[in-house]
């Protein structure tokens, strides 16, 4: 395939670690989400395994702006960083709110959370996940604005494409990478987890469970490698497929 792209994921998703994936081909070495400002060491020592330093990359793609997705933006100065500007505007302005309260509740987080209030989701749990996002964000970590690749303007290198999928938040994509074998999608958190629906554990509501609920209906037709958010990578089969068998 002329564009393919070699995928390795770098950083394995977990609780408190978002997946972060580099993709490389002739031209270019690419991140895909750069997780928080703690996994930076991490994040480093990861590339050095693959012959890399954060200045060999020259592309990084946020799925959306939430801080364990974006904020090793800045590690990487010498790379365009590929992201939707409504998606950061969004973000900005869920931040001002936060900001204006020392006590983040459900009631003042209503306007960017529509569906919070039906969701069940307790008091604390919303607190304490607002809480650390206010804790950590900096916008300083995205990059330099002369870094800006906007998603709505800037065309996307060959290979790669965006796949909207809103619902975790109102202006998150996936990105679908073309391998020369299987090829990958990195999802960020409009998937979460594999098998959600299984995890017992309380999660923050999204911003539009109808959407969150569609666009996880379309990463479940993609056929390759699947990267949740949070989660191992699977290789996803849906029914029907007449694609090669995964790679070992």
């Amino acid at each position: 395939m002329e564009h393919g792209w070699r995928v390795v994921v770098l950083m394995r998703g977990g609780a408190t670690r978002a997946s972060t994936v580099l993709a490389l081909n002739r031209h270019d070495v690419a991140i895909f989400d750069t997780g928080l400002p703690q996994h930076a060491a991490a994040i480093t020592t990861a590339l050095a395994s693959e012959g890399l330093s954060p200045a060999d990359v020259t592309l990084v793609f946020n799925t959306h702006a939430h801080v364990d997705h974006s904020h090793n933006n800045a590690l990487f100065s010498h790379a365009r960083v590929f992201f939707s500007a409504e998606d950061r505007q969004w973000t900005r302005r869920f931040h001002e709110a936060l900001a204006a309260t020392n006590d983040p509740e459900p009631g003042a987080l209503a306007m960017f959370y529509p569906d919070i209030a039906d969701s069940g989701a307790s008091r604390k749990l919303i607190r304490k996940i607002a809480g650390i996002e206010k804790l950590l964000w900096d916008p300083d970590r995205w990059g330099r604005p002369d870094q800006d690749a906007h998603l709505e303007s800037t065309p996307l290198p060959p290979g790669i494409s965006a796949l909207a999928t809103p619902g975790h938040s109102p202006f998150h994509v996936s990105f679908a990478i073309e391998t020369v074998e299987r090829p990958v999608l990195v999802c960020g958190d409009a998937l979460l987890l594999h098998d959600e629906d299984q995890y017992a554990a309380p999660m923050m509501p999204p911003w539009s469970m109808a959407h969150y609920r569609e666009s996880q209906e379309r990463i479940r037709r993609f056929d390759g490698l699947v990267v949740p958010g949070h989660d191992e990578p699977f290789d996803n089969h849906p029914q029907n497929s007449t694609s090669k068998p995964p790679v070992k």
